[in-house]
């Protein structure tokens, strides 16, 4: 495996063989002198070379966007002989090769003026306005959800991060970058590529490939690529101040854009502040325990997780139903059990926890480039994130608010009815009886999880001239990751210290009197997960043209890449002496790093079959590109990605398009690595109706289970089979444009987590998971704890998968088979669909119009969980994407002014997961409407020019979300985050001056 430092040598290396070939260039034309460049325009002309920019935002009325653009008109033509250095600073998503536009496959743009527009203030959120954009978990209906939001449950996403879920085939199989490179991964447990990188002052245009490109990029391109472009000219000072406020909390901010240009070079610094509220649960009548009112369920009490206000004693479990009696305020030493009151007195538990912690995010950009001679170049692009989450929640972050009353306890409750004792390893094995406390008074508050992260990316390169109008790129970077997935300061209680102070009486779990400080430092401490991602990469790319033929010049990109990924996780905690309940001390209970190397070589060829000066009928354009790439990874072999695509030009009116390819993800670090998390359990009773007489029954109906769950070093990458095809419909000079796609993605070897529940449920799927089941024999001779004495099975498969976490239900001698539920190359999903993309903009005798539409309808989508397994079609049901989701747009200026009215719409579907004992429902669709206003005044216009004004509305009629009751309920409330949010009317004011 290649070594950290010996990855950056390579890439110093390759940057300095750069630096060579460039000083041996004699001459070559010298770069265009940087123009000032405050906003894109919204659409660039398809058929002209790319122009400086026009006048910037301040200095005209902003163009007010309809439907996307395609990059292929932000790049420019293809013709044969453009000039590639007059194109050399747009980055084009989806293709090598300078001065082409992208082929086959459609691109979507979305401008700097299309995002001012939408009012949103970071780039996550721009980019759910896209139909292609879903938030369903993953392709396999479960996993992290990378989303804000659901502070209690987190969906799995421990950081409180974001991410863009194209096609709804999840987060890890869209590949984002920041100028058409790889960013550095964040998370802990599981990792994933952060969407809120760069902030919107920083931001030139968005690009968005909705089709496997991993021939370009490598890993990780299935559904999608999102390519943020920086902005790169820009002479000045823009300032910015926004402030977004809904019904239920406020976020504020502010940005400072500085730059200047010089005849050889320029600088452009973004610095973006922002500063969010908390929003508590109990605010939205969505999100309470207690949703009766909805039509829902009171779940303040569950089973033994129930909110209340005075101690109460849980009774019941193990198939005994849950009883509940309340304690005597101050009760002391020799409590009765007839001393206590039946019921609870209940609290909601939402009105302590927050859907949305308080955040406060820091955000810089930089962006420098300086031509050393008139053929050499060098450029050198930073950007930089701090963001702080601070989440409340009820009950503390290790026990909840429950405390264990051990047997021989003076607090043990004397005559209580027997189902409420259990052998509990924080009693030393003794009996325990369950005390729900109120955790505000007992704890001294709510339970609060910090989730601090910082992530800086450096890239340093040098653009060149070769001869005959040949370029080369060669770049190298270093970014770094740092979070914390769930930091506890302060605030984590030791269960096993805290039932032996109760059992030695020096604390009392019956008392309303906040304890003492002396007291909180005998069972409090810390509990942290740090993580740790390093990305170095170095990156030498080759282009030019090779030859001409009658339709034009036959252009050619290669190159090769190192890359280097690492990841170390360090969990620490005072719960690491559980076994001497007298020790609260903090340690670090796991260090575990991990890394991996790849090497890659890409190719890419441009041929232009037929031009326009050849005369064929039908046939004004026919180019075809054709890409590979090769990548070699440390730790699980090699993958081979190809990709064709071509666009026929029939004449001014219609264009034909559409590509073929193979995209692949590699499995993430963190899927990979057992000491990230691992868990065994061991000798647990589990329910076995498979009817395998080599599967030993414990008791009638059940066996003893050896469970592995968690990471897997035998991961293999998952892999797709993406095409598409499309149409462009664009009238010469009538403003109209129309596109139509057809796409089509089998996603196969998915890493999803095996539903362990399935394995032994029937002879059927005691087949179907045939590969996860191990039948154990273990001798009479058996001995716990002495691997030697175990069936040899057994024990193999212990050495060979060792669990970070084991939890002992009954002696592994007990055990009668093995149920394999890691993490494996086990799903297939199918899916096809329709874009659609409409935009008519005009000029009338009051002012310039825009109207526009985006469509997506998902018309198939199929699962296969196991190999061999029912193919299921999950599409329109609950935790898999809706199928019909759209936006249209309406923009007017005039002067000055600008208005934009959007429509917002995300089809109905069905909840497949409804409340016990109800039945399935439809959930209706959602619309919703936003409307902006922006004032302008020309930056030549005395002391109020470069002034801009802007007020924006999301759901103007404030609609509520559809109702949703589902089992999920007490963790999501009455609505489904995948398809509809809960603020409402959501506003935001902005000003810029630009100086």
């Amino acid at each position: 495996m290649i070594s950290q430092m010996h990855m950056i040598r390579r890439g110093a290396s390759l940057i300095a063989l750069a630096i060579a070939a460039h000083a041996s260039v004699a001459a070559a034309q010298q770069t265009p002198p940087a123009t000032d460049a405050l906003a894109q325009p919204s659409q660039a002309t398809t058929d002209e070379p790319v122009a400086p920019p026009p006048p910037t935002a301040a200095d005209r009325a902003d163009a007010l966007p309809g439907a996307q653009t395609t990059s292929a008109e932000q790049a420019g033509n293809n013709t044969a002989g453009s000039d590639a250095d007059a194109n050399k600073d747009i980055v084009v998503t989806g293709t090598n090769i300078s001065g082409v536009k992208p082929v086959g496959s459609q691109t979507l743009a979305i401008d700097r003026s299309q995002v001012l527009a939408t009012g949103y203030t970071n780039v996550n959120d721009v980019l759910q306005t896209l139909p292609q954009v879903q938030n369903n978990p993953n392709s396999g209906g479960s996993g992290p959800v990378y989303r804000q939001g659901g502070t209690s449950g987190y969906g799995g996403n421990s950081t409180q991060g974001n991410a863009i879920n194209l096609r709804g085939l999840g987060t890890s199989a869209t590949l984002t970058l920041v100028d058409g490179r790889r960013v550095v991964p964040s998370g802990a447990a599981s990792t994933f590529t952060e969407s809120i990188q760069i902030p919107v002052a920083a931001l030139e245009r968005i690009e968005v490939v909705s089709d496997g490109n991993s021939a370009i990029y490598g890993s990780d391109a299935i559904s999608g690529v999102i390519n943020y472009v920086l902005r790169k000219r820009f002479d000045g000072l823009e300032v910015t101040g926004r402030d977004t406020f809904d019904r239920y909390h406020n976020v504020w901010g502010a940005s400072v854009t500085a730059g200047k240009s010089w005849g050889t070079g320029n600088i452009i610094v973004t610095y973006d502040h922002e500063d969010r509220e908390a929003f508590v649960n109990g605010r939205s009548k969505f999100l309470r325990r207690d949703l009766t009112p909805l039509g829902g369920v009171d779940s303040r009490a569950n089973n033994a997780t129930l909110g209340v206000s005075t101690p109460t004693l849980v009774t019941g479990g193990n198939g005994v139903p849950y009883s509940y009696y309340t304690i005597p305020t101050n009760a002391g030493p020799g409590t009765t059990f007839a001393q206590l009151t039946p019921g609870a007195n209940l609290v909601d538990q939402s009105y302590y926890t927050d859907f949305l912690g308080r955040q406060k995010r820091d955000q810089a950009a930089v962006f420098f480039n300086q031509d050393l001679a008139p053929s050499v170049s060098v450029y050198l692009e930073s950007f930089y994130t701090k963001r702080d989450t601070s989440s409340r929640s009820y009950g503390n972050s290790r026990v909840g608010n429950n405390i264990l009353v051990c047997q021989g306890s003076p607090y043990y409750i004397a005559g209580a009815p027997a189902s409420a004792s259990a052998a509990n390893a924080d009693c030393g094995g003794a009996l325990a009886q369950t005390i729900a406390v109120n955790p505000i008074n007992f704890f001294n508050g709510p339970s609060v999880t910090k989730n601090p992260t910082e992530t800086i990316s450096v890239t340093g390169g040098i653009t060149g001239t070769l001869p005959n109008r040949w370029n080369v790129d060669s770049y190298f970077t270093y970014a770094h990751d740092s979070t914390c997935g769930i930091c506890n300061f302060g605030n984590n209680a030791n269960g096993a210290a805290l039932a032996a102070q109760i059992s030695a009486g020096r604390i009392n779990p019956f008392s309303n009197t906040p304890l003492t400080d002396a007291q909180y430092a005998t069972f409090i401490g810390t509990n942290t997960q740090f993580s740790f991602n390093t990305f170095i990469d170095s990156v030498v790319k080759i282009n030019g043209p090779l030859f001409s033929l009658p339709g034009g010049e036959v252009r050619t990109a290669f190159g090769g890449e190192l890359a280097y990924n690492r990841q170390h996780l360090r969990n620490g905690s005072n719960n690491a002496f559980e076994a001497d309940r007298t020790n609260n001390t903090f340690a670090i209970t796991n260090d575990s790093t991990t890394h991996r190397s790849t090497a890659s070589a890409f190719a890419e060829l441009f041929v232009p079959i037929i031009g326009a000066g050849m005369n064929v009928p039908l046939v004004q354009e026919l180019n075809v590109d054709a890409a590979v790439r090769y990548d070699n990874y440390s730790d699980f072999g090699s993958t081979t990605n190809p990709k064709i695509g071509a666009t026929w030009t029939v004449n001014d009116f219609l264009s034909i398009r559409g590509s073929w390819g193979t995209s692949f993800r590699a499995p993430a670090l963190t899927d990979t690595n057992p000491q990230n998390y691992s868990s065994a359990v061991i000798g647990l009773p589990f329910a076995n109706n498979s009817g395998r007489t080599d599967i030993a029954l414990l008791y009638p109906g059940f066996s003893s289970t050896y469970i592995l769950l968690g990471a897997n070093r035998d991961l293999r990458p998952e892999t797709a089979t993406t095409w598409s095809a499309g149409f462009d419909v664009k009238p010469a000079g009538s403003g109209f444009r129309f596109s139509a796609t057809y796409y089509n993605t089998r996603y196969a070897n998915q890493i999803v987590g095996q539903n362990v529940g399935l394995f032994l449920s029937s002879p059927a799927n005691a087949a179907l998971y045939n590969q996860y089941i191990t039948p154990v024999r273990n001798p009479a001779t058996c001995v716990n704890n002495n691997p030697a004495t175990y069936d040899p099975k057994l024990a193999a498969f212990i050495a060979a998968n060792p669990a970070l976490y084991n939890t002992p239900i009954l002696s592994a001698c007990t055990v009668g088979v093995i149920l394999d539920a890691r993490s494996a190359n086990a799903a297939t999903t199918f899916q096809d669909g329709l874009d659609f993309q409409t935009s008519y903009r005009f000029t009338t005798s009051f002012g310039e119009w825009n109207v526009g539409a985006s469509l997506t309808k998902i018309l198939n989508q199929t699962l296969q969980q196991v190999e061999g397994g029912a193919t299921v079609d999950v599409l329109d049901t609950y935790y898999y994407p809706v199928s019909l989701r759209g936006r249209g747009s309406l923009g007017w200026t005039l002067g000055g002014f600008g208005l934009n009215a959007f429509f917002n719409y995300t089809g109905s579907y069905t909840n497949t997961i409804p409340i016990t004992g109800r039945p399935q429902t439809k959930v209706p669709s959602w619309k919703t409407v936003d409307l902006g206003l922006t004032y302008s005044i020309p930056r030549s216009s005395g002391v109020l020019g470069g002034v801009r004004l802007s007020a924006n509305i999301q759901n103007l009629t404030n609609e509520d979300p559809p109702l949703v009751l589902t089992q999920a309920g007490s963790n999501y409330g009455a609505f489904d985050p995948s398809n509809a949010n809960i603020f409402g009317r959501i506003v935001t004011i902005q000003l810029t001056k630009a100086f």
